[in-house]
């Protein structure tokens, strides 16, 4: 009956383990999907994007469990406009992971550092759960400048987001920028589930002993 019982908290334990969070990229130009990577477990996603009105997309994401809690998400952008670029571009990035623990307190921390003919005006948001925690539009032409960090208690949650929305209007115009977002103490329920096997193995040795000494 004991081994049983052992058994079955056992593959409790290991059978209700959380999914692995997942990182996803996706780039758009003028609201096109341009180039997007999905499915990335192992906490780190570069995609260096491919479009012909830019000379380089790069974009570099940090996640679970590179980056535990409570720093949940790192995300940087560079990307420049190409000598032939014509018109008005808008440039979209989405960072998005998924299958994540985290609780409310949550900080997002905004930085852009122009290169080279700075474009503008450049919007950053963070988002979790789907819902708006923080956003920040920075100016044309702006060379550096800093936002944050801003707090909103947003209780637990699964998801997040951080977006760079970035208007460019003549050849290599050059961006570059940053988003950190941060949770407050972690709860994971494996937790649970590891102090209740644990307390099982507990209170089987405990019978026992006391089996041993009734003998």
């Amino acid at each position: 009956m004991n081994k049983l019982l052992l058994s079955a908290a056992l593959l409790a334990a290991i059978g209700a383990s959380p999914a692995r969070a997942t990182l996803q990229i996706e780039v758009f130009d003028n609201g096109a999907l341009i180039d997007n990577i999905t499915g990335i477990t192992t906490g780190a996603a570069t995609l260096t994007a491919n479009d012909a009105n830019f000379a380089n997309i790069t974009v570099a994401a940090q996640g679970s469990p590179i980056l535990p809690n409570a720093d949940l998400s790192s995300v940087t952008l560079d990307a420049t406009a190409a000598a032939g670029f014509t018109g008005a571009h808008t440039l979209t990035v989405d960072v998005l992971q998924s299958a994540i623990l985290g609780t409310g307190n949550t900080l997002s921390t905004f930085t852009v550092n122009g290169l080279v003919n700075d474009p503008g005006p450049t919007t950053e948001s963070t988002f979790a759960n789907g819902g708006l925690l923080a956003s920040h539009t920075f100016p044309v032409a702006l060379l550096d400048g800093s936002f944050g960090p801003v707090s909103a208690a947003t209780g637990a949650f699964t998801s997040d987001e951080t977006q760079f929305a970035v208007d460019f209007t003549a050849p290599r115009q050059s961006f570059g920028g940053s988003i950190q977002l941060t949770t407050g103490v972690p709860e994971p329920s494996t937790w649970a589930l590891l102090a209740l096997g644990f307390g099982v193995l507990g209170l089987l040795g405990f019978h026992k002993r006391k089996a041993q000494l009734a003998v």
